[in-house]
């Protein structure tokens, strides 16, 4: 037999091709027989049941290469969350293991989007919140917790080797860094350095959005500029228990905020999609009640099959029921598959800023003011949409999860005073405000009308 070292530098680690980095490895043996890998993780049904859902919920249906699902885009924030671990590494000052750090920010960054249901945040914009109360990352956090949790906890080994004498992750470590919104997400005790990492999963730049940006521009082929990843990575580092960015990092720190907001604005507010958006609203709330009539915290079986493929298979068979309710949900669902625009653009507004004057931003209420004003729309309907999105920190001197201080090597000093004086010339906020019409008898009358009412007091 050939003469071989104890342990190579690929043993117990594989690699899966992506468009977007390269090869991302991952680990597939433990250390000991006890032990599990995050290719247990990987192959966990609620890590496989993101194949199922589209990572572009109507997008897709508007940029035909863009059928990739949640379940690359978990593996890419992984492989990103490895390189950011080892880059502030040296920032930990020997708290811990280097292979026990990398693989709590990786596998944080593999199950962030776990708890999706199908058209994901649509899903939860029009049922996660209104009816059970719950975002995406919330019911992430459950399932973290509790089906998850027996693997997490018993994983002994990283990329880089196994996991010093004693090193364990916890899945509440994990669950406190996916969370974000409003709720309760305290700080575990038993591990308080957490919250200075936070930044890494709910700050500007995160593991998250600086794969989705790279992979979104890529899967829609859409030309959006570099995202110089490397740059970003090489000058954010971990100082005095914060995390920094370098000002030599500021100006590609900018250009990702200036690609992130195109984006939003040609691919998820793209005119096209909130069109379809608008459909699936009138579908998908009673679509899933009748999939899913309990909440899915008490019913995981259920919401695990819950994907896009899972309801949309289902509901192409509806137009043949013998239910008159299903019936129609399938002919909506026929409509809407058949790519049937049924709401047409007739104004759109444009605005970026920090405030705005008083407009009419409720449909009925435009309505009731364009009638007043002698346009007929008669059986039309008319529906107001607006697509916003926080560009950057209102108040970047704010202190909180997402805040990211920047090191200015000239005076030696760590603080927000460089990120404000950058984030000046970049608009707060980005607001595309759009009137669609559906069945109006005079659509170009309409349209003078919605701009003079929506437009007329600049």
């Amino acid at each position: 037999m050939p003469d071989h070292p104890a342990s190579l530098p690929f043993d117990g680690i594989s690699l899966v091709s992506d468009p977007v980095h390269g090869y991302l490895s991952f680990v597939d043996t433990p250390a000991s027989t006890s032990g599990y890998t995050e290719r247990d993780l990987i192959d966990h049904p609620w890590v496989q049941r993101l194949r199922g859902i589209y990572q572009l919920q109507s997008a897709r249906f508007v940029f035909p290469s863009a059928e990739h699902t949640r379940f690359s885009h978990s593996l890419g924030a992984m492989h990103v969350a490895g390189r950011f671990a080892r880059q502030l590494y040296p920032g930990m000052e020997g708290r811990f293991s280097l292979p026990f750090f990398e693989t709590l920010l990786r596998v944080a960054a593999l199950l962030h989007d776990t708890g999706h249901g199908p058209f994901c945040h649509f899903f939860d914009e029009n049922v996660g919140i209104p009816r059970f109360n719950r975002t995406h990352e919330q019911m992430s956090q459950i399932l973290i917790r509790g089906p998850l949790r027996p693997i997490i906890e018993r994983i002994d080994r990283g990329l880089s080797g196994p996991f010093a004498k004693g090193e364990r992750l916890s899945a509440d470590w994990i669950a406190y860094l996916v969370g974000k919104g409003k709720g309760p997400n305290p700080v575990p005790e038993d591990f308080a350095l957490l919250a200075a990492l936070k930044p890494l999963f709910s700050g500007i730049f995160t593991v998250d959005n600086l794969d989705y940006v790279l992979r979104d521009t890529y899967m829609c082929g859409v030309s959006a500029g570099p995202v110089d990843l490397e740059r970003i990575l090489y000058y954010t580092h971990f100082q005095k228990g914060r995390l920094v960015l370098h000002r030599a990092g500021l100006g590609v720190f900018e250009q990702f905020i200036q690609i992130r907001r195109y984006m939003y604005a040609q691919i998820y507010f793209h005119r096209t999609t909130r069109a379809f958006d608008l459909a699936l609203k009138e579908l998908l709330g009673e679509t899933v009640l009748e999939l899913l009539p309990n909440d899915p915290a008490f019913d995981l079986d259920r919401y695990r099959s819950l994907t896009d493929h899972y309801l949309l298979d289902h509901v192409r068979e509806w137009i043949h029921s013998k239910r008159p309710a299903l019936r129609r949900l399938g002919e909506g669902w026929r409509r809407f598959l058949a790519r049937e625009k049924s709401w047409e653009l007739v104004h759109e507004r444009v605005w970026n800023g920090t405030g705005r004057k008083k407009r009419i931003f409720d449909s009925s209420a435009l309505r009731s003011e364009v009638e007043k004003r002698g346009l007929i729309l008669g059986a039309g309907e008319i529906a107001i949409d607006v697509a916003s999105r926080d560009a950057r920190p209102e108040n970047p001197n704010q202190k909180g999860e997402s805040a990211i201080e920047v090191y200015d090597p000239l005076s030696g000093r760590v603080g927000p005073e460089l990120l404000t004086n950058m984030l000046e010339g970049i608009p707060v906020r980005q607001e595309i405000v759009r009137v669609f019409g559906k069945n109006l008898p005079d659509p170009g009358e309409a349209a003078r009308m919605f701009a003079l009412l929506l437009d007329g007091e600049d």
